[in-house]
């Protein structure tokens, strides 16, 4: 069975970077920014091309961590 390639349309690259979904939250203490955490925003995954940033359309069943 062949695995469809999963590419760019526009450029043909095969990698792909997320919209940041997190922020980092810091606290004053005495005198300087202490980093305290990291949360994640409750967003969708957006994925984008590597190269050209160009929106990847994707269904999540090709997804795997």
């Amino acid at each position: 069975m062949n695995t469809p390639r999963i590419a760019c349309k526009v450029c043909g690259c095969e990698e792909f970077i997320s919209r940041l979904n997190r922020y980092d939250v810091y606290e004053h203490q005495e005198g300087k920014l202490v980093f305290v955490q990291s949360e994640l925003v409750n967003e969708p995954l957006e994925l984008f091309c590597r190269a050209c940033s160009n929106p990847l359309e994707f269904n999540t069943d090709a997804m795997q961590f």
